[in-house]
């Protein structure tokens, strides 16, 4: 039976959207791990399948657990599933045609496999964005193709476009004595030009009717894609914006300098962008997708990505790979047969790369349910293995549980547990369930080779470690199953430091103790500090400089006596925390370091006194 993957479309239509009905795009052939078209006979296994099982056995003694690692090791579908995602929707820009089709697709495969998925909306995108084909070249002198990228939420060109390529003067008044030079043409940003005239800049190149502006890539070769989706139908951008990679900017910049200076005619250039905006508001959508549990159905373990991506290149490595260890651990534990003690919950989110909205969305509409959530795994870090992952005290010895037959699965990819003092969010979609108060963890990975991908014109699948992902999948899936199998809930005690006491103020000056400003609504404003003040003591305590002014600020009772010197006069104040719904948390959490603190102290000693009781022994002997 072949095992590649083949696409029908449509298999059913799964939503009715504004912009018309899209359908989802299903795997024709089930991925279904291991099937045979022949019936299992009742031969003795050839010894390379006891080889193998014994090999399993080494690494765990669950049946469970040995049928994950069984069914990876027969398909490789994290394979599968980047495959398509990249050949079939690489641009799934929130808010795009593609990602819609992409999310019909991931819904369309979970139920292939019998997991009941849905579209779950987060919100709405007041404009799409669909990008299309485009072309860049010199027309002459002599003619060379380009290499360029543009914003997303950026205009289009009507058709092709040629025009000379001209250097933008580095002053506004220059510019506004030759404007009408840029008529028609391809303005080359200037390096001195300021930031802070750059919409006068382009009011002017948009009153001459100037084609576009080129600014140059990053010095070593990427072309990193971004874009602001808060734009208005109204008021649409109307100038194109092209990045073009360094070196041939560079080229066109010294071109264009000597043809200026020569009195030479100018390079001329060509590009065709057929970019468009969708009018909205278009709704927005995460995949979400349930293997009930039998014992705990009201209680999860959520494995998660997220499934839209900057549209420069394919989105392999931010996130495919995401998508796909997500979707095949899904697979692994369904057609394992394991039916876990507590729900498995698998999420792909959209709205990822313009500030977590997917995840925040979901966050905001499970609320009632965050107190049951057990664990939360996030795979956003491209392509590298799996390696390790943070814990706080509380969760060490469970974690340390679930991950032992992990630790033993492939001794080239080793497993690494280690101590937190506390969760953080960090800029992913397990961020909104920290905050939340839910243990949420970032899979820790090598960020060797990242920084190329992420975000530029390489996120391709010719980037992706498929062994790696194959592996990272099998981790998810036996981390889920473990979980959602355990007696008990993860332990949130100390989860998370509470966030720090503010002031509200901006400190400045020599030793950083002047309030350059004050924020309004703030304790400080409330405690009658003023713009120029210095922070003189604090609970009797001279303060010498910023760091010893933030410290003190989170030591003793809520109320900090403070001393400001205003002029000549020293004014007492007072900046009371009492009313804080964090202080409770604060002073466990300053009980808790104290009593570490104590034990490590007592510990030393202990060691010492063990230490010294040895060498008296040894004298006497």
């Amino acid at each position: 039976m072949s095992l590649q993957p083949r696409l029908l479309l449509p298999v059913r239509a799964l939503q009715s959207w504004s912009a018309g009905c899209f359908l989802s795009l299903a795997l024709l052939v089930p991925l279904t791990a291991g099937a045979q078209e022949e019936p299992v006979s009742d031969q003795e296994p050839s010894q390379e399948e006891a080889v193998q099982a014994r090999a399993i056995e080494e690494i765990t003694d669950d049946p469970q657990l040995a049928r994950l690692i069984q069914l990876s090791r027969d398909l490789d579908g994290a394979r599968r599933h980047i495959e398509v995602i990249t050949s079939h929707f690489p641009n799934r820009l929130t808010g795009c045609s593609q990602l819609q089709l992409a999310q019909g697709w991931a819904v369309g495969t979970f139920e292939d496999w019998g997991i009941p998925a849905s579209l779950e909306p987060w919100g709405e995108v007041e404009v799409g964005f669909d990008r299309g084909p485009k072309s860049g070249r010199v027309v002459s002198p002599e003619e060379r193709s380009l290499t360029f990228v543009t914003p997303c939420w950026s205009p289009g060109t009507a058709g092709a476009q040629e025009g000379p390529a001209l250097r933008e003067p580095a002053s506004l008044e220059e510019l506004q004595e030759r404007k009408d030079d840029f008529k028609g043409a391809w303005v080359l940003r200037h390096p001195k030009a300021e930031r802070s005239e750059r919409d006068e800049y382009e009011e002017l190149f948009l009153e001459v009717g100037a084609l576009g502006r080129i600014r140059p890539g990053i010095r070593d070769g990427r072309l990193s894609t971004g874009g602001s989706w808060d734009i208005e139908w109204e008021n649409l951008p109307r100038l194109v914006e092209i990045k073009l990679l360094f070196e041939e900017f560079e080229a066109l910049a010294t071109e264009a300098q000597a043809a200026a200076e020569t009195g030479a005619d100018p390079v001329r250039l060509e590009f065709d962008i057929q970019d468009q905006f969708l009018h909205g508001p278009i709704p927005q959508h995460n995949v979400v997708a349930e293997i009930t549990g039998s014992e705990f159905p009201d209680e999860f373990v959520i494995v998660q990505g997220h499934i839209d991506a900057w549209d420069g290149a394919e989105g392999a490595c931010d996130n495919g790979t995401g998508v796909a260890t997500t979707l095949e651990a899904a697979r692994l534990i369904m057609f394992a047969d394991i039916v876990p003690r507590r729900s498995i919950r698998f999420v792909l989110y959209s709205g990822e790369e313009q500030g977590l909205h997917g995840s925040k969305g979901y966050v905001e509409k499970h609320v009632e349910e965050l107190e049951n959530i057990s664990v939360v795994f996030n795979h956003d870090n491209g392509t590298n293995y799996l390696r390790g992952i943070g814990v706080t005290a509380a969760m060490l010895e469970d974690f340390q549980t679930v991950f032992a037959p992990i630790q033993r699965l492939d001794p080239t990819r080793p497993f690494e547990i280690w101590e937190v003092q506390g969760l953080r969010p960090g800029p992913s979609d397990h961020g909104p369930f920290v905050e939340a108060g839910v243990p949420a963890f970032h899979w820790d990975q090598s960020r060797d080779g990242y920084r190329r991908l992420h975000h530029t014109q390489f996120d391709t699948l010719a980037e992706v470690n498929h062994e790696d992902q194959r592996h990272s999948a099998l981790v998810v899936a036996m981390a889920a199953v473990g979980f959602a199998d355990l007696d008990h809930k993860v332990d949130r005690s100390f989860m998370r430091e509470p966030d720090p006491r503010r002031m509200g103020v901006y400190l400045g000056g020599e030793r950083g103790r002047f309030l350059e400003r004050v924020m309004g609504g703030s304790l400080a404003e409330k405690a009658g500090w003023q713009q120029g003040d210095e922070i003189i003591s604090m609970d009797g305590v001279e303060m010498k400089n910023r760091r010893q002014i933030t410290s003190s600020l989170q030591e003793g009772g809520p109320k900090k006596s403070v001393v400001l010197a205003r002029g000549e006069e020293q004014i007492e104040t007072v900046l009371d925390f009492t009313d804080d719904p964090l202080e409770k948390e604060r002073s466990a959490w300053r009980i808790r370091r104290a009593e570490e603190a104590a034990a490590e102290e007592a510990a030393a000693e202990e060691a010492a006194a063990e230490e010294a009781a040895a060498e008296e022994d040894s004298e006497e002997e």
